[in-house]
């Protein structure tokens, strides 16, 4: 099962059901009744096992956190956010763009227009340290520059070192079209810089970072 189908499947039915109750009158739309009603739904889809394996830490995260944060947890926000980014990015039931190298570039193009340091002159096969002017910058390996794409499409995942401002860079990479995947938050390769993966067709097999502001 492709991660990106059943991640769409978990919270579209899940808000499917939420809002069944609410239009029944079964269920009072408040935050704490929300978050109950999702708690739940995530424990009996937990137990009964209707979903693949591939969405089982999701769910158990999901579940921890209506555990420990109650309301708190914003599953309903969660779920709305979700289903927005991948709908828009890798909707069900249509075939996926490739990731195109001529959008890496404008992606690039398009930071550095924001004032972000971009580079992407380097190999980077042991830790290297970038110095940069800026207080934000976007590293790309440039030997995956060209051996992650097969002619102009993306075929194997790729990395994006960034330092500074993430939840700015996340919100960027999500608007401009790419799902990210975070590795670290900033050990990686490049010294003092997080590591984010992108996968061809945006076909990643967990949850990509979901920016709280979605345009």
């Amino acid at each position: 099962m492709q991660y990106s189908v059943e991640i769409q499947n978990v919270v579209n039915n899940a808000l499917s059901d939420l809002k069944q109750q609410h239009s029944a009158s079964k269920l009072a739309n408040t935050p704490i009744t929300n978050t109950h009603f999702l708690a739940r739904w995530v424990t009996k889809s937990i137990k009964s096992q209707c979903y693949d394996a591939c969405v089982k830490d999701d769910l158990i995260r999901w579940q921890k956190a209506s555990r420990s944060k109650g309301a708190g947890s914003d599953l309903l926000g969660t779920f709305e956010r979700i289903s927005s980014v991948y709908q828009r990015i890798v909707p069900i039931g249509e075939e996926h763009a490739p990731v195109l190298d001529s959008d890496i570039e404008a992606f690039m193009d398009h930071m550095e227009n924001l004032g972000w340091e971009v580079v992407n002159e380097f190999e980077l096969t042991e830790k290297t340290q970038i110095f940069a002017d800026q207080p934000n910058s976007f590293v790309l390996c440039a030997k995956q520059c060209d051996d992650c794409f097969d002619g102009t499409d993306l075929v194997k995942p790729m990395s994006f070192y960034v330092r500074g401002n993430h939840v700015a860079f996340v919100e960027e990479a999500t608007k401009n079209g790419f799902l990210l995947h975070k590795q670290t938050d900033y050990k990686s390769i490049v010294k003092y810089h997080g590591e984010y993966r992108i996968y061809p067709n945006n076909h990643g097999k967990k949850l990509a970072e979901i920016p709280f502001n979605i345009e």
